[in-house]
């Protein structure tokens, strides 16, 4: 290459606005960098299925709080089968099928630490990797934690807003008892403000220490404190599976996910009973984590290209598929199954990794038109307002709460469901999510750069 053009490979074009780096998949063909090309499709392809997670925890939400403590979905497994057996109405059959769906929804959660393992690994395996851990640590923080804060705000403000007119009804209490003890949420259950519940939803880390502080009182937002240990947790995970390989640091993990559920069985009986421990430290659900990490590296470690092509043929596609739903299911049908007893501790890990299986065909695929399909885009843009979608949803939680509460009209009440819950929810993450500096900026991004923020568009991952 002459030298005029490689100082201006090396700078970029400036007229078109491209960055200088040769971004290639670990597999060493070329990325194409205009839009809806290569790099953009893998980016999208991570983004779409933030979207489906976020949906799928809202969902969830919704389906949740209008059932008010769901059975474990063993339950909804087996009126399927029932009425599959009896041949009942399609539409009966069909309704079986959303009922599993939306009882799964609380496994957005892990689908979303699995995303952001991989977006991390990802960004580490970029040209200079992260050489300065203090200022990933400072910069993962910010977008963490001030959003997070944003959102127990606006979790307070909604608050203040049902209580004050709670008090506007006859024979109501004042606006104090009716901030501390007069609001719902699923209807059927009244939140308790005080001090110690403000101080645990501002300084987050109580909400891991204590039962009642869990969900304090912003329900979705305990999984920041989730995501903060994973990403301290980061360094040493990423030294430890570059050291030992995927396959033992996949195992590994794997068994240390299973060990410390089991622990919690031996001492305390039943997982349920310490749903604290076992949702909110990273110990009792690390394979989610570090099975994104795994993809992650398979996709950007050009030593691993030779498994990312196999990964891409149509057998593996088939096989990662069957093996995934099987995967998931029997997990799924372990959950909340006491008969089992120490078993138990192998539920939430398979339907992880089910879920690791299920979306490699997604995240490993070569671009294609689909990626530039209406549909493909809208999901993508979710993805990337998925943190703020979150904040926004649970204050509407609380307001679907007082409407039933209220007992509004059942037209009211759906046209609020279809109309306004899941709608403006929407509409106002994506200002918001802007306005936090969440959304990236895609135009002369280097792709791993443009990773890395789309990862930060959530902070990482939500809750269900």
């Amino acid at each position: 290459m002459p030298l005029a053009q490689g100082r201006a490979r090396r700078d970029g074009d400036a007229a078109s606005g491209r960055p200088a780096d040769d971004v290639r998949p670990s597999d060493g063909s070329r990325r194409d960098e205009r839009e809806g090309g290569a790099s953009d499709a893998r980016l999208t392809s991570i983004d779409m299925l933030r979207g489906l997670a976020i949906l799928w925890v809202i969902l969830f939400h919704l389906w949740g709080d209008i059932k008010f403590f769901p059975p474990v979905p063993q339950h909804y497994y087996a009126r399927f089968a029932v009425q599959v057996r009896d041949g009942a109405p399609l539409w009966r059959i069909a309704t079986s099928v959303t009922d599993i769906v939306f009882r799964d929804g609380f496994q957005g959660v892990p689908l979303f630490m699995m995303l952001s393992g991989l977006s991390l690994t990802m960004v580490a395996y970029r040209p200079g990797g992260i050489r300065d851990w203090p200022r990933f640590f400072l910069r993962r923080a910010r977008k963490l934690l001030v959003p997070y804060w944003v959102g127990v705000a606006l979790t307070y403000l909604v608050l203040a807003l049902i209580a004050w007119r709670q008090t506007v009804a006859p024979g109501d209490a004042g606006f104090v008892q009716q901030f501390q003890h007069g609001i719902t949420i699923s209807l059927h259950t009244r939140l308790t403000i005080d001090r110690g519940v403000i101080f645990a939803s501002v300084a987050l880390v109580p909400r891991l220490l204590e039962d009642r502080w869990f969900f304090a009182p912003q329900l979705a937002l305990w999984f920041v404190g989730l995501l903060a240990q994973y990403y301290l947790l980061f360094p040493l995970l990423f030294a430890l599976m570059k050291r030992s390989g995927l396959v033992p640091f996949l195992l590994l993990t794997f068994a240390l996910t299973v060990g410390a559920n089991w622990w919690v069985l031996h001492r305390y009986q039943y997982l349920e009973l310490q749903f604290r421990l076992v949702t909110g430290w990273a110990p009792f659900r690390l394979f989610e984590f570090t099975s994104g990490m795994a993809i992650g590296a398979i996709l950007a470690d050009p030593q691993r290209a030779s498994v990312l092509r196999r990964l891409r043929r149509r057998e593996a596609i088939v096989g990662a598929l069957v093996l995934g739903f099987a995967a998931h299911t029997g997990g799924d049908l372990m959950i909340g199954d006491w008969a089992l007893g120490a078993w138990q501790a192998l539920a939430l890990p398979l339907t992880t990794l089910g879920l690791a299986l299920l979306i490699v065909p997604v995240v490993t695929k070569l671009p294609s038109r689909v990626d530039l399909w209406a549909p493909s885009r809208a999901l993508a843009a979710v993805g990337l307002m998925s943190y703020t979608a979150l904040l926004v949803n649970d204050p509407m939680r609380l307001v679907a709460s007082q409407l039933r509460l209220e007992q509004v009209p059942a037209a009211a009440w759906w046209a609020f469901l279809v109309g306004v819950y899941v709608p403006l929810t929407l509409v106002v993450a994506w200002p918001l999510a802007r306005l936090l500096g969440l959304l990236p900026k895609r135009s002369t991004r280097p792709r791993a750069e443009r990773v890395e923020r789309a990862d930060e568009a959530f902070g990482g991952a939500p809750a269900g």
